[in-house]
């Protein structure tokens, strides 16, 4: 249905995929969300069930729907309800939804939207036809030669449906093949080459083994694929060149255990491989460049090796091999895109303003460069003329990872929505209960505290845009806004006495981040002192006349204390400390990078470990509360919720649940007044590969 209708006092237009008020606000829809409405308009007054909606918009892809439903519905919802309580969309209880308004078309005079009105106020009837009718002549003559020039309009289409993870679309040169990184829902990864001339077949696995792959990009002439491999068994990282006729495979280079991401590119002329690596005289990892047509050549760092500040991640040479789109990453509140000059050596600063570049590829004629974005998990695509430095929204929700085919201007992307809810899972069963929501809506919410004081939650929501400090009752109601920043803040923690929470978040120059603390009841912003750049999640002492976190510097990373009353920083951990909590003013109880939990006494400096490495591998998905530590392990098909007594020195688990049930980057706190732990929740994501043809690019 392309016709305008009304609901109540509400005007659709399908086309325009719009929401009018009588008094001309507008409100724009997403197309899934006029997708839903329109179904259940056209099976008004029946009550159609979810399954349906997901069969009939989503083409019955569960994975998606099931989540994509319940946030179209909210977003309706939120669209179709200005100006009173009653409601448009009801709920069937475990059967459904149905309109409870009459859905009433509207004729071509009555279908003018309400912010054009005006032109309708002419007195004469008589003249008012004639108006009408030269003005409908006029659009059709202007509409027949717009189109007769224009374009088909742009398409976006699937690729791949399987459930799972597909990411990091590479296709050949020509656009025949993509090869793309599969990770399975029971955790397993490989690589996989899809025929898009022949969609009817099943892709190719091209990888079989326990490692994980990456990134990969094709040689110019299609007949190679060069990837990362990563195998944590053996300890090891290869940059691996594979022959796409006979899938042979050789290792080339070497490549960094550390970090997720593996990106890598290929010089137009088919010579030099660009990919993230590091080495032992560089201080962070960077771009190394490997000349492919010299055997035992040696790779030579492009990216800034000391005193640089930053370090670059991502990279993409552009069409005529004459310059290198970078990403350079200041913290984790600051990533954008740099475009060297290869001849001159120059550098110029494309992006500003980012929190993470989540891909970047050149458009074939060289003018261009598309990109994906990431604000507060919420991903989005994007144009950029390195001439003009204009700036052009690709209008794609969940699009990252975008990349052009060689030689066709065809964008194959990674569709992705991220979900985190605040949820809680009770103590005091005897049987093991499942997850049930505290703080569950259309947003994001993650990173809960708790304070026993007061009995409130402290929490981030991206509900403006940006992630800011809220607090709500431990119920999840009343909810309230404490911070207005306009830039997106981390790790949330209650002081001990319930009126303060120290949070982190990026400096005015962007160039680093500092701890800051909100009053809860005045809603001021302090700042704690620091001589450093780069901080982690803050904690309290037990007299909350400090903050302790990690700080990260060129030599080293582990926890420091500031005091808030007068300027004085101490060095507290010398093993790689991460997060900790004090159980009095003397001791601390602390996890460390890759080395397990620690006891330190502040006094003596006696150093005791608790549980090592094997035992207890995680940094800050753990909690402890009376003498017990509640942490999550992190299996390859599932996740366990663990309890480990420090006086009996006992484990116990709680809880087995399916793979990424909790957000190990999150926290984990006890609630001990319902006895009950929070956490942030998600769901095994889901993430498609999509091709977008527009022919105005």
């Amino acid at each position: 249905m392309g016709k305008s209708f009304r609901l109540g006092q509400y005007q659709i237009e399908p086309v325009e995929r719009a929401v009018y008020l009588d008094d001309g606000e507008k409100q724009n829809l997403q197309p899934k969300f006029v997708d839903v409405l329109l179904y259940l308009v056209a099976e008004y007054p029946r009550i159609v069930s979810r399954q349906e909606l997901i069969d009939k918009v989503w083409q019955g892809n569960e994975y998606v729907g099931e989540k994509a439903l319940t946030n179209a519905i909210w977003h309706l919802r939120q669209s179709l309800s200005h100006t009173d309580s009653s409601e448009v969309i009801e709920t069937i209880r475990k059967t459904g939804y149905r309109l409870v308004v009459v859905p009433e078309p509207l004729f071509r005079e009555d279908a003018v939207p309400a912010s054009s009105s005006r032109l309708q106020s002419f007195n004469s009837t008589k003249f008012r036809w004639l108006a009408l009718v030269t003005l409908v002549i006029a659009m059709a003559i202007l509409w027949f030669s717009l189109s007769a020039s224009q374009p088909n309009p742009r398409q976006i289409s699937p690729v791949t449906t399987d459930p799972g993870l597909e990411l990091f679309p590479a296709p050949s040169p020509d656009g025949r093949f993509l090869v793309y990184k599969w990770v399975a829902p029971d955790g397993q990864v490989d690589l996989f080459r899809r025929d898009l001339e022949q969609p009817q077949l099943k892709a190719t696995r091209l990888t079989y083994d326990s490692a994980s792959e990456g990134h990969s990009v094709w040689s110019v002439d299609g007949r190679f694929l060069y990837f990362s491999r990563k195998d944590r068994d053996v300890e090891r990282c290869d940059i691996v060149r594979m022959d796409m006729h006979s899938f042979e495979e050789t290792n080339i280079t070497h490549c960094p255990l550390v970090g997720g991401y593996h990106y890598i590119d290929i010089s137009p002329d088919n010579t030099t491989l660009a990919y993230y690596s590091d080495d032992e005289e560089a201080e962070l990892s960077g771009i190394y460049l490997l000349d492919i047509s010299k055997e035992n050549a040696t790779p030579q760092r492009f990216s800034c090796a000391t005193d640089c500040g930053y370090k670059e991640r991502d990279m993409a040479f552009s069409p005529d091999g004459h310059f290198l789109a970078t990403t350079r990453r200041v913290n984790q509140f600051n990533e954008n895109i740099y475009l060297y000059d290869l001849r001159s050596k120059q550098v110029r600063q494309l992006t500003s303003g980012e929190e993470d570049i989540v891909g970047l590829s050149w458009h074939p004629e060289g003018s261009k460069l598309t990109y994906g974005v990431q604000r507060a998990d919420t991903r989005s695509g994007y144009i950029l003329d390195i001439n003009s430095n204009r700036t052009q929204s690709l209008d794609i929700e969940g699009m990252s990872y975008p990349h052009f085919a060689r030689n066709k201007p065809w964008i194959f992307f990674q569709h992705r929505s991220e979900e985190y809810q605040i949820a809680a899972i009770p103590l005091n069963t005897p049987v093991n209960n499942s997850p049930f929501p505290v703080l569950n809506s259309g947003y994001n919410h993650n990173y809960p505290d708790y304070s026993h004081r007061n009995k409130k939650i402290a929490y981030l929501s991206n509900e403006s845009g940006h992630y800011e400090v809220w607090i709500a009752d431990a119920d999840g109601n009343n909810r309230n806004q404490l911070t207005h920043l306009g830039r997106s803040v981390r790790y949330p923690k209650w002081s001990h006495d319930g009126k303060r929470i120290a949070f982190l978040a990026p400096d005015d120059d962007e160039a680093g981040d500092n701890i800051y603390i909100v009053d809860v009841a005045t809603k001021r912003i302090q700042t704690v002192p620091s001589p450093f750049k780069g901080h982690n999640r803050p904690m309290w002492s037990a007299d909350d006349a400090r903050i302790l976190t990690t700080v990260f510097t060129q030599d080293h990373a582990d926890i420091y204390a500031f005091s808030l009353e007068a300027e004085g920083v101490q060095r507290l951990t010398f093993n790689n400390g991460r997060y900790g909590v004090m159980t009095d003013q003397n001791t601390l109880i602390y996890s460390t990078y890759r080395n397990g939990l620690w006891q330190l006494n502040l006094s003596t400096g006696e150093l005791q470990q608790l549980l090592d490495e094997q035992q207890f591998r995680v940094r800050y998905t753990w909690t402890l509360e009376n003498d017990a530590v509640y942490y999550i392990e992190e299996e390859s098909d599932h996740q366990r919720l663990l309890r480990y007594d420090l006086n009996a020195k006992a484990h116990e688990t709680l809880l087995k649940t399916p793979r990424s049930t909790f957000e190990t980057d999150s926290a984990l706190r006890l609630d001990r007044d319902q006895q009950r732990i929070l956490f942030t929740k998600t769901e095994f994501p889901q993430s498609d590969i999509k091709l977008l043809i527009d022919p105005s690019l």
